[in-house]
């Protein structure tokens, strides 16, 4: 049951895949797709994209992620800018997002992956100018554990914190559903803390922990349902988290501001 129901979640927000030669920042679909490394300086593009009067209701409704890393201290700028517009993040059929992109992607409120895409991290590399720092120097150290503490504040559970330390800057370890779910973190990192409390006020019991406690399994007709179940709950608490944000122009100029 449990691997069945990870696989039907994993699979209800499959997307087109991601087309490989985008801009760094494009329109796609109803959002915003920022794929490529990510690099110093990518933070000021976006900013400038989002000025764009076109661009900020994009950008505050979903993110679509297609990375495989880049450079942390960028990133955790671009994550706080997702953070604050309440955006809900996608990695999309076919597509990565990986290391620093992890980071953009546990910034959204609500958080979806298509089947077919990949989550993965590994240990942050910090560098200056072209070399790496010693990881086992003052400054690396005070990074990492401000990246670190970062990412627990969005929420990211402990169980990944530990396989991104452990895991080599060279390697990688995939966040597979299956692995979710047996961790019983597939909600956990579904959804913003806080954020799942207050969807199931408005839309019900979440379908996936329920099904996660009935652990039986599933016929041919039961995935069908459950299918249509997760698409109507996620559709609710989309709709709660939009209900949240604040487009005016006062609320969106402070946030490209800070």
């Amino acid at each position: 049951m449990m691997r069945a129901i990870s696989a039907l979640f994993f699979s209800v927000f499959c997307g087109a895949c991601i087309p490989a030669g985008a801009a760094d920042i494009s329109a796609h679909q109803r959002g915003v797709l920022i794929q490529g490394t990510i690099q110093k300086g990518d933070y000021a593009r976006i900013i400038q994209f989002v000025r764009h009067p076109d661009n900020y209701g994009r950008f505050a409704r979903t993110v679509y992620l297609d990375s495989t890393g880049g450079d942390v201290v960028e990133a955790v700028k671009i994550a706080n800018l997702l953070d604050k517009s309440y955006a809900a993040t996608h990695v999309a059929a076919g597509a990565r997002c990986y290391s620093a992109c992890f980071i953009l992607w546990m910034s959204g409120v609500t958080r979806h992956v298509s089947s077919g895409a990949t989550l993965g991290v590994h240990r942050i590399n910090v560098k200056l100018g072209e070399a790496s720092i010693d990881q086992h120097s003052t400054y690396f150290t005070q990074i990492a554990r401000s990246v670190e503490n970062y990412m627990s504040g969005l929420g990211t559970p402990r169980a990944i914190l530990d396989k991104m330390n452990a895991t080599a800057s060279g390697d990688l370890f995939v966040i597979s559903p299956n692995w979710l779910a047996e961790q019983q973190l597939l909600t956990a990192v579904s959804y913003r803390l806080g954020f799942i409390d207050a969807a199931q006020a408005r839309c019900g019991p979440e379908p996936l922990a329920v099904g996660l406690k009935t652990r039986g399994a599933l016929g041919d007709g039961d995935q069908d349902q459950w299918v249509l179940r997760i698409k109507n709950w996620m559709t609710c608490a989309d709709e709660l988290r939009a209900s949240n944000q604040r487009g005016d122009d006062i609320t969106i100029a402070a946030l490209i501001a800070e």
